[in-house]
């Protein structure tokens, strides 16, 4: 039934040395122990050298982390040759299928250049690098000379986080940059705990290690503990000294709380990343076609401008949704909405302008048709927006209503997560009620301004993973979030005091 549409600043760091390759200490040696065997889909990159290298480079550094200077020693290899250094990583990410299907994390094994040097007349090398912007994990540094491994060792590039600002009102917008993070299962995914309660996880899947999270910051006054905690399945591994991967990082910072609050609206949407469309399709020979803007929220005027086209004709315009929901039994299926009728100038020239529907997030086709022939199709992207929060203020047990347009419906943004005072407070979908969400909750907390947020989540991934990371917080949405990047939506609601009170 299924169709297809379309700084306090800090850096936490682990030494790792492997056989025969020492830190900055030169009496430093220590035997590398592999990563613990993971699914199939955690399985080193093969090997891309046909045989094993010969010698042992000597890697010295002071941390092994993204952007730390390595200093490179060998012997014994060919005088006078050149050398190129490599390093072993990873391609790939998040997959996604159909547009609709999320398909989780996929990689290929890929070697990167770490430069050209020269081996002396003794045939020592002596060179640096630094570590590249990568995956966190094993990385093999290798030594070509005429194309052939001559010298191997690797390093285990750690995690590094830094927490910016440390202090500010209710409201203050916190960015916290991680490093590092790896491709593998355990070295993917950290949660974030404001306080001891889960506000989201922290990925860079598709974003080569780097990413950046971002929450708000919450009452009352005075210190908040901001820990992060390894947690694959989205939720924190509190005794990690005794896990299979205990000499990961698990940072903590100290934000403290100000008076008063971040002034600005008691709702806004984050600002929306240019979304991607597929080309402009037509049937039509030398025919032109161009729709402005490609995206917007629900209501936005559009203008569709062609050129081309049969003189005097008149055409029709139709638009491309979906309709159901994944829970019914059911399921869900393509469907068209005529939009308008258009008529073709005496010069084959069209303009048309409309709004774009009452209707679910994300790609939309639109077609133009004349009779049962499509003769084009344009894209719009409609973006979720906010219709109201109502009331916005009000004492303990208040009720409140959030009401939304435009929410998503494929398998990775068809789901918002509500933090409430950065405390996991539950999940939104908008499938089943094309993209219209009302959320209904009451005012809880003492008197003051309170931070409601909705992040990106992602509503279903493959039968063969764990669903508990999926319908938590995704803090990096702007850099990692699978398909479409999309924003965070921010609510501030002022409990009062009870009347009568002072």
């Amino acid at each position: 039934m299924v169709k297809n549409l379309l700084c306090v600043s800090v850096t936490l760091w682990l030494v790792i040395v492997f056989a025969g390759c020492s830190s900055s200490s030169d009496d430093a040696r220590a035997t590398h122990a592999s990563p613990l065997p993971g699914p199939a889909s955690d399985a080193a990159p093969a090997s891309n050298t046909a045989s094993a290298p010969r010698q042992l480079l000597t890697l010295k550094y002071d941390a092994p982390t993204v952007g730390s200077e390595v200093h490179v020693t060998a012997k014994d290899l060919p005088a006078g040759k050149s050398v190129e250094l490599t390093w072993s990583t990873v391609t790939g990410g998040w997959v996604i299928e159909d547009y609709y299907h999320f398909r989780g994390k996929k990689y290929e094994p890929a070697t990167q250049s770490l430069g050209t040097f020269t081996i002396d007349a003794k045939g020592q090398l002596d060179a640096r690098f630094r570590i590249p912007e990568d995956y966190g994990g094993v990385h093999d540094v290798i030594a070509l000379v005429d194309g052939n491994p001559v010298a191997q060792n690797g390093i285990e590039v750690t995690q590094s986080f830094e927490m910016s600002p440390v202090s500010g009102p209710v409201g203050t917008p916190i960015e916290l940059k991680v490093k590092g993070l790896g491709w593998r299962t355990m070295e993917s995914t950290w949660v974030v705990n404001w306080d001891n309660n889960l506000v989201g996880f922290v990925s860079a899947a598709s974003s080569k290690g780097s990413a950046t999270a971002r929450f708000r910051a919450a009452g009352p006054e005075g210190a908040h503990v901001v820990k992060l905690l390894t947690g694959w399945q989205g939720q924190g591994y509190l005794n990690h000294e005794q896990s299979p991967v205990a000499h990961l990082p698990r940072p903590q910072f100290t934000f403290h709380t100000t008076a008063g609050r971040v002034p600005g609206p008691a709702a806004y949407v984050e600002p929306y990343q240019k979304q991607p469309v597929p080309n402009v399709e037509l049937s039509v020979a030398n025919a032109k076609l161009a729709l402005s803007p490609t995206q917007g929220p629900v209501g936005t005027r559009v203008t569709l401008r062609g050129e081309g086209f049969a003189a005097n004709a008149s055409l029709q315009l139709v638009w491309q949704t979906y309709v159901g929901n994944r829970v019914s039994g059911s399921g869900f299926e393509p469907q068209e909405q005529p939009l308008d009728t258009v008529t073709v100038g005496a010069d084959g020239r069209l303009d048309a302008s409309f709004a774009i529907p009452d209707d679910l997030g994300g790609l939309h086709g639109i077609a133009l048709r004349s009779g049962g022939t499509t003769l084009g199709r344009t894209f719009f992207v409609t973006e979720t927006s906010i219709v109201s929060m109502t009331p916005a203020s009000g004492p303990v047990g208040t009720p409140i209503q959030i009401h939304l347009k435009g929410v998503g419906w494929t398998e990775y943004d068809n789901i918002l997560i509500a933090t409430y005072d950065n405390a996991y407070m539950g999940y939104a979908c908008g499938f089943n009620s094309q993209g219209d969400v009302v959320i209904n909750f009451v005012a809880t907390g003492a008197p003051g301004a309170h931070v409601i947020d909705l992040y990106p989540g992602i509503y279903q991934g493959p039968a063969t993973e764990p669903q508990l990371l999926y319908r938590q917080a995704q803090l990096t949405y702007a850099d990692d979030h699978p398909g479409n990047k999309i924003p965070a939506l921010r609510f501030t609601f002022t409990v009062t005091a009870p009347s009568g009170t002072r």
